[in-house]
């Protein structure tokens, strides 16, 4: 057995295998044997058939069969021998074979990379929020505003207000396609309609009439209106502005609390907020520190690896061919996933089966049903293989969190969440 690295190639491995003749042999001899008991051949009996007659009916079958078994099992024992974790199938080439010769064949394979993920050394930041009555006041404020109504008006319409108009929109006299709506109900500021016709209508009544000229954008959908003007007439039939719930019992209840306690509301959208700012600083964290890793670690990249990435991400981007900014992401992921899956294998880290539970339930909180989200997830062996690796990459990076240099930061929930823009120096 001969084992070298092609010039050019530091991690693909050429393994040359001499099989000597008569291990061939017997291989050959013992299928022929099998095929002899259960050859049905016309004139003789089951069992019976002349061994000349079987070689002569089944000897090239029955020895590609002895080279295919042999390849494998030869094949095996040196990846064994020499601890070479091969990344795909090897491509076998068989230089010498036949009855009564050597089999020679050598196998082509790539291998994993053989190195030590390096720790980052650079500080990862961690922000903490603390919620507040007034974090907890501004959710709920939101979840009125999801359940607000509209009651009409007898003033002008100004922002946030819902105007019912009619309008047609005409071209050297001629009416748009699809330009001519009636009743089109549209939330002022809610960008649904171009802005010229959205300033036109703030400050008209029901029953106002009134004609803008507008330009649509250069990007606008129908490539025949890019970038052209036209003129709409617009007449009111309605002005309602929002009113929102109160927040009392009713509202409680409308949001699952039984006995319409608010108190009680109050206290499970703090602890939602709580989760919420939790999950956020750990994907805030997490991502820091792959995107460190990356920095710090740069291994030498299996080609077919780095090919079956590329494709995915041209699949996933619907693109024939990648920019550079695709060949950049592609060559990211590979690296992540050399360095999360070596510190895994070295540290012998697991995804266990309550681990796995656990964030299939978290995932499955988020649908109507958890119950049947999960029964479907578990049908597919492939999601459930995608599900380990996120909990294996996620014990990883709680190892790399050990090791790490971590800078514990209070921000506010909605600098957190990025609600709220960060301070001008931090940006600096």
């Amino acid at each position: 057995m001969t084992l070298r690295t092609p010039e050019g190639a530091p991690l693909e491995r050429q393994i040359q295998i001499t099989v000597p003749a008569a291990e061939v042999d017997a291989e050959v001899t013992q299928r022929l044997r099998q095929k002899a008991r259960n050859a049905r051949l016309p004139g003789f009996r089951p069992g019976k058939v002349p061994p000349a007659v079987i070689e002569r009916q089944f000897g090239s079958e029955a020895l590609m069969e002895a080279f295919d078994h042999l390849i494998n099992q030869y094949y095996i024992e040196a990846l064994q021998q020499h601890a070479l974790r091969p990344v795909a199938r090897p491509e076998v080439q068989v230089d010498q074979g036949g009855r009564g010769q050597d089999l020679v064949f050598t196998a082509t394979v790539e291998v994993y990379p053989d190195f030590t993920p390096a720790v980052p050394e650079a500080v990862v930041t961690r922000k903490t929020a603390e919620i507040l009555d007034s974090d907890v006041d501004a959710t709920l404020d939101i979840m009125r505003q999801q359940r607000r109504d509209f009651v009409a008006v007898e003033r002008a319409a100004q922002s946030g207000d819902r105007v019912t108009v009619d309008f047609t929109g005409r071209q050297d006299g001629e009416v748009l396609p699809g330009g001519d709506v009636s009743d089109y109900a549209v939330v002022l500021g809610s960008g649904r309609l171009l802005p010229e016709i959205e300033t036109a209508l703030e400050g008209m009544r029901a029953g106002d009439e009134k004609q803008v000229e507008v330009t649509f954008p250069a990007d606008y959908p129908n490539a025949e209106l890019a970038g052209q003007k036209a003129e709409f007439q617009l007449k009111v039939k309605e002005v309602a502005e929002p009113r929102l719930p109160e927040l009392d019992a009713e509202f409680a209840r409308a949001l699952g609390i039984e006995d319409g306690d608010v108190a009680t509301l109050r206290q499970e959208v703090r602890e939602n907020l709580e989760r919420e700012a939790q999950r956020i600083s750990r994907v805030q964290v997490k991502a820091q520190l792959l995107d460190l890793l990356v920095e710090a670690n740069q291994p030498e990249l299996p080609k077919q690896l780095l090919a079956q990435e590329q494709e995915r991400l041209k699949q996933e981007r619907k693109v024939e061919e990648l920019d550079s900014e695709g060949e950049a992401l592609a060559r990211r992921r590979v690296i992540l996933g050399l360095v999360l899956s070596e510190i895994a294998r070295q540290q012998q880290l697991r995804a266990s089966t309550a681990e796995m539970d656990r964030m299939l339930r978290e995932m499955a909180e988020q649908y109507e049903d958890p119950e049947q989200f999960i029964r479907w997830y578990r049908q597919d062996s492939q999601r459930l293989a995608e599900l380990e690796a996120m909990v294996l990459e996620d014990r990883v990076v709680e190892w790399l969190l050990e090791r790490v240099k971590v800078s514990d930061v209070p921000v506010s929930f909605n600098r957190l969440i990025g609600r709220e823009p960060e301070p001008a120096e931090a940006n600096a």
